[in-house]
């Protein structure tokens, strides 16, 4: 195959690859990529997912032609993976076992990659917006005395940032398919990890829990995979399925709704118990400041106590 043809190849791969990201659902464009890229580089399975670097926890998987358990068994022998050291050491840049010395000697490969014939793997990790937040994508070769070649390694290592903002563009999209007129959405994965938001998402989870969030708080994932909706002080949270991940939805309180953004944030403070001074000094203002605002927020909401405020913006 001639370079001509090869660049024209290539060409048509990340076509195809921006075409899919706007007409796939996030799972199956994972998976038409990785059989589209055995076109260019021999390998027998893939892997293509995330999760959160520290912990080095996998919470979003696809899998061509393996099972799960390749990554879903992993976690056994992940804190002594001395490649995994090695890509996470080297974001973006794309590794082999054979850049490991004396890899096939190790626990890692023995007890775990062994058993998923991955006799050769080349994979590549990189950071995403979310802080902590890794996506990775590894091809694996089984039985094979060759390992992958420095040309296969660079040309993956090229593809790499445009899988990574296509996988992102294609999450963005059906996240803002998926939004409501007043309403905040985000993608999660099955732990609560945020993928991607439509809407004042950071806004609304200010509001509610105190600053931006990575990942949403352990007891609202609990409460909404049971079936039930969230209610906190300010936010109605539900959530709903989208493949192997979830979409979930937070809207402002319908009784809350007619508040401006800071009125809702004196609501919620001054509903839970807080003096007018006490919210003056969490705002920054001054407590005349907030008594012409609790009149104005008992005016919109028709009701005339303290207490009546609470039920509405507690939900209690």
């Amino acid at each position: 195959m001639g370079e001509t043809k090869n660049a024209s190849e290539v060409s048509d791969f990340l076509l195809e690859l921006y075409h899919d990201a706007s007409e796939c659902r996030p799972e199956e464009l994972r998976l038409r990529v990785l059989q589209n890229l055995q076109r260019f580089i021999p390998f027998d399975f893939g892997v293509w997912g995330g999760g959160w670097a520290n912990g080095r926890l996998v919470t979003d998987l696809t899998v061509l032609n393996q099972s799960e358990a390749i990554l879903g068994e992993w976690d056994s022998v992940a804190q002594e993976d001395a490649f995994c050291d090695l890509t996470l050491n080297r974001l973006g840049t794309t590794a082999r076992f054979d850049d490991v010395p004396n890899y096939r000697a190790s626990l890692a490969f023995n007890e775990h990659w062994q058993r998923f014939d991955a006799t050769h793997m080349m994979a590549t990790i990189v950071g995403e917006k979310t802080d902590g937040y890794v996506s990775f994508v590894g091809l694996c070769a089984e039985n094979r005395p060759m390992t992958f070649c420095d040309t296969q390694r660079r040309f993956k290592q090229l593809l790499m940032p445009h899988l990574s903002q296509a996988l992102r563009m294609n999450r963005e999209l059906w996240t803002g398919r998926a939004a409501l007129e007043h309403e905040a959405i985000a993608l999660i994965d099955r732990e609560g990890w945020v993928l991607c938001t439509q809407g004042p998402f950071d806004d609304f989870a200010e509001h509610e829990w105190g600053g931006r969030i990575a990942q949403l708080p352990a007891h609202v994932m609990d409460t909404l995979k049971r079936g039930n909706r969230w209610r906190g002080e300010m936010l109605d949270v539900r959530l709903s399925p989208f493949g192997s991940n979830y979409f979930v939805h937070l809207s402002i309180h319908p009784a809350l709704s007619s508040l401006s953004p800071r009125e809702r944030e004196v609501a919620g403070l001054f509903g839970s118990g807080m003096t007018t001074k006490q919210v003056a000094r969490a705002l920054g203002t001054s407590p005349s400041t907030v008594r012409n605002q609790v009149v104005r927020i008992y005016e919109k909401l028709g009701i005339s106590s303290k207490a009546q405020l609470a039920t509405l913006a507690g939900g209690k």
